[in-house]
C-alpha cells in the first residue's frame, strides 16, 4: 500500500489547494474590507479543494505509477484562472466565477472519468477515422450554422451554454495523425526523389494533403485564423517528428503563407488584426482598442504588479476570455506572467517526457501532439496579446473563462495521465 502513495503529487498539490484561497481573500478584500466568514464568500475555494483530493485519490486508487507532477501542473493553472474570474466578476456583468467553478467541476469529472474510463490508450487508435469524421462534422456544422462572433462562426448556441466544436476538433485531429503516421512511419521516413526533391509515396500524400485543406477550410468558412494556425502546426510538429524532413515542414510553412496571404486579401476583419498588431496606434479608439489597452495594461503592471484588485480589467471588452493574460500582466506584473509562463513551460516538458517514456509510436504521437496543442494554443494567445503575432480568438489553457476549452483540455491531461499509467511496466491499471 506505501508503494502506492503518490506523495510527491500530494504534496505538489498543497499550492494549487492554497492558491485559491489567499487569491480570493485578496479580490474580496480590496473592494469591501471584510470576508463573509459563513463559507457564503469562499464556498468556490472548498469546492475546488474536494476536486483536488477526488482527482489525486482517483489516481492513487487506479493508477498509483502514473506521473505524478502533470495533475499538480494543471491544477495550478486552473486555481489561477479561478482567481482571475472571480476577479473580473467584479468588473463584469454576470457571474464569471460560480459559471467557471461549475465548469471546473465538470472538467475534473471529465478528467476522472478518462482515467477511469479509458482502461486501453490503443483503442482510440482503432478508432481514428471516426474521431476525424466527428470532428469534421460538428466543426463543419458550426461554421455552416453556428453563431457568428467577431466575424468568426465558431459556436454552436443551445440555449444554457455554448459549445465551441473546434475544442473537440483538435484532439480528434491529433489522435487521427497519430494513428496514421505510426501506421506510415517507415514509408515517411524512406521518401523517392522527383527532380531531386523528396517525396513520400503519393498515396500516402493524400491524408497530408487533407490536412492542410482542413486548415484552409477552417480558415476560409469560419473566417478564424487561430484554429487553422494551431492546427496546421501541430501537424507539422508530428510530421516532422514521423519523418525528420525538414522539407516537409518547410514547405508545409510556405503553403500556409500563401493562404494566410489569401485570407488577408478576402477578409476583412484578418485586415483589422494585421492592422492592429503592425501599428496599433493610429487606431487605438477603434479597431485596435483591445491590444492598445492590453499594452497600457502591461506597462502599468510593472515588475510586480498593482495587485489584484487595484488594476482596472474593465476597460478590455474581452478580457475575462481573449486578453486575461493582460489583466494578469496588469495586477501580477512580470513577475506574475513570468510564473504563469514558467508553469507552461513544465506542462509542456513534462507532456514531452511522457512522450519519451511511452513505449509504442501511438503513444509517442499521440503525447506529442496532445503537447504541441497545449504548447502552441499558449503561445498563440499569449503572443498575440502581447503583440508578438496577430491575436486571434482563442483561450489561454486552463485560466481563460470557457467551459468547451476546460472540459477538452482536462480530456488530455486525462489521456496523457493514462499513457504515462501504460508505460510504466512496474503499476498502473494493466487491463
Amino acid at each position: 500500500m506505501r508503494k502506492n502513495l503518490r506523495l510527491t503529487e500530494i504534496q505538489l498539490l498543497i499550492v494549487p489547494a492554497m492558491l485559491p484561497v489567499i487569491g480570493m481573500l485578496m479580490v474580496i478584500l480590496v473592494p469591501r474590507q471584510q470576508v463573509n466568514w459563513d463559507a457564503k464568500d469562499l464556498w468556490m475555494t472548498f469546492v475546488f479543494f474536494g476536486l483536488l483530493i477526488a482527482a489525486h485519490l482517483t489516481l492513487t486508487f487506479t493508477l498509483p505509477r502514473s506521473d505524478q507532477m502533470l495533475l499538480p501542473l494543471v491544477s495550478g493553472l486552473t486555481a489561477f484562472g479561478l482567481i482571475m474570474s472571480q476577479r473580473l466578476e467584479t468588473v463584469r456583468t454576470g457571474n464569471i466565477a460560480s459559471r467557471q467553478v461549475i465548469w471546473i467541476g465538470l472538467s475534473y469529472l471529465v478528467f476522472i472519468g478518462v482515467v477511469i474510463g479509458l482502461r486501453n490508450v490503443m483503442r482510440l487508435k482503432r478508432y481514428k477515422y471516426t474521431f476525424l469524421v466527428i470532428g469534421l462534422a460538428l466543426t463543419g456544422g458550426a461554421a455552416v450554422a453556428g453563431t457568428e462572433v467577431n466575424g468568426a462562426r465558431l459556436w454552436f448556441n443551445l440555449g444554457f451554454f455554448s459549445f465551441q466544436p473546434g475544442e473537440l476538433l483538435k484532439v480528434c485531429l491529433v489522435i487521427f495523425l497519430a494513428g496514421y503516421l505510426d501506421d506510415k512511419r517507415d514509408l515517411l521516413q524512406a521518401p523517392f526523389k522527383i527532380f531531386g526533391i523528396p517525396f513520400p509515396p503519393l498515396p500516402y500524400l493524400l491524408p497530408m494533403v487533407a490536412m492542410w485543406a482542413i486548415s484552409m477550410g477552417l480558415l476560409f468558412f469560419q473566417k478564424d485564423l487561430g484554429p487553422a494556425q494551431l492546427f496546421f502546426g501541430v501537424f507539422l510538429i508530428m510530421l516532422y517528428v514521423a519523418s525528420g524532413r525538414a522539407w516537409y515542414v518547410l514547405a508545409g510553412i510556405t503553403a500556409f503563407g500563401l493562404a494566410s496571404f489569401l485570407a488577408y486579401q478576402e477578409f476583412n476583419h484578418v485586415q483589422t488584426r494585421i492592422i492592429a498588431w503592425t501599428n496599433p496606434w493610429p487606431e487605438g479608439q477603434d479597431r485596435a482598442y483591445q491590444i492598445v489597452q492590453a499594452l497600457f495594461g502591461f506597462a502599468q503592471g510593472g515588475v510586480f504588479g498593482k495587485g489584484l484588485g487595484y488594476g482596472a480589467p474593465n476597460s478590455i471588452p474581452e478580457v475575462h476570455t481573449d486578453y486575461v493574460f493582460a489583466a494578469i500582466g496588469e495586477e501580477m506584473g512580470l513577475a506574475g506572467t513570468l510564473g504563469i509562463i514558467a508553469l507552461y513551460v513544465l506542462l509542456i516538458y513534462r507532456c514531452f517526457h511522457i512522450a519519451l517514456q511511452a513505449r509504442n509510436g501511438f503513444y509517442q504521437f499521440l503525447s506529442i501532439g496532445l503537447a504541441s496543442l497545449l504548447g502552441l494554443q499558449t503561445f498563440i494567445i499569449i503572443g498575440g496579446v502581447t503583440k508578438l503575432i496577430p491575436l486571434t480568438g482563442m483561450t489561454l489553457p486552463f485560466i481563460s473563462y470557457g467551459g468547451s476549452s476546460l472540459l477538452v483540455n482536462f480530456a488530455i491531461a486525462g489521456i496523457l495521465i493514462r499513457i504515462s499509467a501504460e508505460s510504466n511496466p512496474a503499476g498502473g491499471d494493466r487491463s
